[in-house]
């Protein structure tokens, strides 16, 4: 379970904070609230109910908190967001509060007392994270008196303080506010002591707000995925020579995956939290032929189905009852079944994700064993091979364990291995050698490289050498570091999801991280061009025509003198086309035709091929082939400039499988084998609404 975590969020809201400074276009407000928003959305997206958020706001127009009444020194400061799960209701109602204020008065420290309260009074004595994090320029009037004795409040409840100053200088991020006021240099100075006082963190909000830039690497706490026992030996025959170990098996790498859509409609009113949107529920409904029953089809439930099984053409039914025949049963553990040498083991052999098996936390013995088993494949260079059932009549899985000593800890760390039939081995002849059917080997051919092409290309290798490229953020470290290379994907989804839920007005969507796209481009350090156009020269590449489209007008001259294609035409012309052989006889007879009532008569034989094979299919069996021949009838149409001898087919065939063969229709959906659209022939006048309610209409 993840650590609760409270966050107070204090943000200076004067009139001075909606001026701009540095040359920055936007005012000092809009510039914290990047880092602010950056941080609540982060929240957000965690969906944790124990991850909660309130937010001060001081130097306001008005006062709305707790200790107002009992002191004057609170005025001005308002609770602009209570202590709670931040959703997007609370994302909504603070957006219109975050806005400069017509006053410079109010008292950033009595802000701060604030906020130790809503810390104090919602965590109680509970295990909290808890955090405040402090938004200002500095300006104003700050009372200092007894911030000793805050500063040791701060620390005695165990609070993480954050101050963060627009245009604070930093030595350490290099930058340093030119003519900066007696008054804010004061404050400044006076604040970096509170919070060292404090042991928390002081710096300037720019430097924040290019950190954030950053994709932020999420941490889970691990979940055991397996608790039992480690045996060496065969605990059923000889249990007395078998030893056994309590372990415990935790993921140590995971695929992050972006977050997935779901699917609302617009509802019709609006419900009483004021979202507009309603979430799709989704229903199933199974059906077979009934000739008798209306609509030709009756409903059956789940529960009177079978798995049916393919043996050849024919299905196999295997009831519920009879499935534990076939259900392989196993045994919950991990046996090792022998050792390999750690240079036997090939990387491209692991199937999974990396686990770690540690021993129990609540057994010593098992603490000593396990160390003992890990020196020992670390001393040997070995690794160990182990058969694991995780649960019981779960399938079991090679695993391959690899001793880790590190000064904190110990453990092996496991991956998956595949069977001797998840692997495809495949034999290829070698690229530098050619032999002739006596054994000979030549040293001249047209498959081997020449001198001239060997060293072009071992040049163009050298240039596209990543090995002296400096690292991204430390030059001494090479190129390309796993720390410093993100999921594109993943983080731009996060990205354009967190900017939409704040900006829900703004149509434009925020520019890619150039993090995510560093890696996308040739770095400046290599210049492979001038190489590769020497290899291209040696290797004497030419790029391919693109076929030309248009009706053909005329054939290629055979490179034997013999038209074949001419021999066979009045053989053609007669001949129909085979329904066994369509697609191949369909091609040569388009090759010979050369009047248009030919080619339509071969278009409705096509056309006629692919209805027979849809209505004698066995249920889908044969779809393939129909749309393999509709396929095949359409790009010729569209090549020969006839797409509304296509189009009319397409019409009669969605008419003709209407009835009992409807689940054809959206295969030819699927395969957007429908009406030709202007983009593939620009004679046709088919938009595309046409085209979906052609596609999805009855």
């Amino acid at each position: 379970m993840a650590e609760k975590q409270a966050t107070v969020y204090v943000i200076d809201l004067a009139a001075s904070m909606g001026q701009r400074h540095s040359e920055r276009t936007e005012t000092d407000l809009e510039y914290a609230q990047q880092y602010l928003w950056d941080r609540i959305t982060a929240t957000v997206s965690n969906g944790r109910k124990t991850d909660t958020i309130a937010v001060v706001g001081f130097r306001t127009d008005g006062s709305d908190n707790s200790l107002v009444h009992d002191d004057s020194s609170y005025e001005n400061i308002t609770v602009l967001s209570p202590m709670s799960q931040f959703l997007m209701p609370q994302i909504r109602g603070l957006q219109g509060r975050l806005q400069p204020s017509h006053t410079d008065a109010g008292d950033g420290i009595s802000a701060l007392v604030i906020a130790m309260d809503i810390i104090e009074k919602y965590c109680k004595k509970l295990k909290y994270i808890r955090n405040i994090v402090f938004l200002t320029n500095g300006t104003g009037v700050y009372d200092f008196d007894g911030i000793d004795d805050i500063a040791k409040q701060i620390k005695g409840q165990g609070i993480k303080l954050t101050v963060l100053g627009i245009d604070f200088d930093d030595e350490d991020f290099g930058f340093q506010e030119e003519n900066k006021d007696s008054n804010k240099a004061k404050n400044e100075t006076a604040l970096k002591k509170f919070c060292e006082d404090c042991e928390g963190i002081f710096g300037t909000i720019a430097e924040a707000i290019e950190e954030i830039q950053l994709p932020r690497i999420k941490k889970t706490r691990p979940v055991a995925s397996f608790k039992g026992q480690l045996t060496i030996g065969d605990s059923s025959s000889n249990p007395n020579s078998t030893l056994v170990i309590d372990v415990e098996r935790y993921p140590r790498t995971m695929v992050a995956k972006p977050p997935s859509a779901s699917s609302y409609a617009v509802a019709s009113e609006e419900n009483v939290e004021g979202d507009s949107l309603q979430k799709i529920r989704n229903t199933r409904t199974y059906q077979v032929e009934d000739d008798a029953a209306p609509g030709k089809s009756i409903d059956v439930g789940q529960e009177d189905m079978a798995k049916g099984y393919l043996y050849g053409r024919t299905i196999v039914p295997i009831s519920a009852e009879d499935q534990d025949v076939v259900k392989f049963e196993t045994i919950a553990g991990l046996d090792i079944i022998g050792f390999i040498p750690k240079s036997g083991f090939d990387r491209p052999l692991s199937l999974s994700n990396t686990n770690i098996i540690v021993a129990s936390k609540v057994n010593d013995k098992a603490i000593v064993a396990l160390s003992s088993l890990i020196h020992g494949l670390y001393e040997l260079d070995s690794l160990a091979v182990g058969r694991l059932v995780t649960k019981a009549d779960k399938p079991p899985t090679m695993v391959a364990m690899a001793p880790v000593i590190e000064p904190d800890y110990e453990c092996l760390v496991e991956v998956q291995l595949p069977f001797a039939e998840d692997i495809r081995q495949n034999k290829f002849a070698p690229l530098d050698v050619v032999k002739t059917v006596t054994g000979k080997v030549m040293n001249k051919h047209r498959l081997l490289p020449s001198e001239e092409l060997q060293e072009a290309m071992d040049d163009y290798i050298d240039s596209m050498d990543l090995t002296n490229v400096p690292g991204l953020n430390d030059p001494s470290l090479s190129f390309a570091q796993p720390d410093d290379v993100f999921s594109p994907l993943l983080h731009r989804i996060q990205q354009v999801i967190r900017a939409r839920a704040t900006n829900t007005d703004e149509n434009r969507l925020p520019d890619i991280n150039p993090v995510l796209t560093h890696y996308s481009t040739i770095p400046q350090e290599l210049t492979p061009e001038e190489d590769l156009a020497r290899l291209k020269s040696a290797a004497d590449i030419h790029p391919v025509p693109a076929k030309a489209k248009g009706r053909r007008t005329g054939r290629e001259k055979p490179l034997s003198g013999l038209d074949v294609t001419k021999l066979l035409e009045g053989y053609t012309k007669s001949l129909r086309i085979s329904k066994d052989n369509a697609i191949p006889e369909f091609l040569q007879a388009v090759e010979s035709v050369e009047q248009k009532a030919d080619i339509e008569s071969l278009v409705r034989q096509m056309g006629d091929i692919v209805k027979s094979i849809v209505k004698q299919s066995v249920a889908d069996l044969q779809y393939g082939q129909a749309l393999e021949c509709l396929r095949v009838l359409r790009q010729e149409c569209i090549s020969l400039e006839i797409f509304e001898l296509y189009d009319a087919f397409v019409k009669e065939l969605k008419q003709f499988v209407d009835g009992d063969r409807r689940d054809f229709w959206s295969k030819v959906r699927k395969e957007k084998l429908g009406l030709v659209l202007p983009s593939e022939d620009e004679r046709s006048t088919v938009t595309s609404e046409e085209s979906n309610r052609f596609y999805y209409g009855r």
